[in-house]
């Protein structure tokens, strides 16, 4: 329409702030668009999502947490993301590239090393 194009113009100027305002103002008008078609399309979906997979996994994880030391939970923690893409490669077939399987080797690395030395801890604590 005509507020459209005339943004559109003056998105063309060589103004960069009427270029920016004109850029955020049409990715919000996007934005709101995609979050109403999602809230009336998917509404079970989100529940699930936010409940199930958020809310519920959250309250599991506090609660299996509790007899751990803080630093084994922040190892476990940690290890995450390679979880994840253990469970998406397992169960939907996905992939990661070169960098994702460096990635989570170096996680990996990472949390095994914390998890099995001890870079000047107080060992009399536990």
């Amino acid at each position: 329409g005509g507020a459209i194009g005339a943004m559109s113009a003056a998105a063309a100027s060589s103004d960069p702030a009427t270029t920016v305002l004109w850029g955020v103002t049409r990715g919000l008008e996007i934005t709101a668009a995609n979050v109403y078609d999602v809230l009336t399309l998917h509404p079970f979906s989100l529940v699930y999502l936010g409940g199930v997979t958020t809310a519920l996994a959250n309250y599991v994880q506090t609660k299996a947490q509790r007899g751990i030391s803080a630093e084994r939970a922040s190892v476990i923690y940690a290890m995450d993301p390679v979880y994840g893409a253990a469970f998406a490669s397992v169960l939907l077939g996905e992939s990661l590239d070169g960098y994702g399987v460096a990635g989570a080797g170096l996680i990996t690395v990472a949390a095994a090393t914390n998890a099995f030395l001890d870079f000047g801890g107080d060992k009399d604590k536990e």
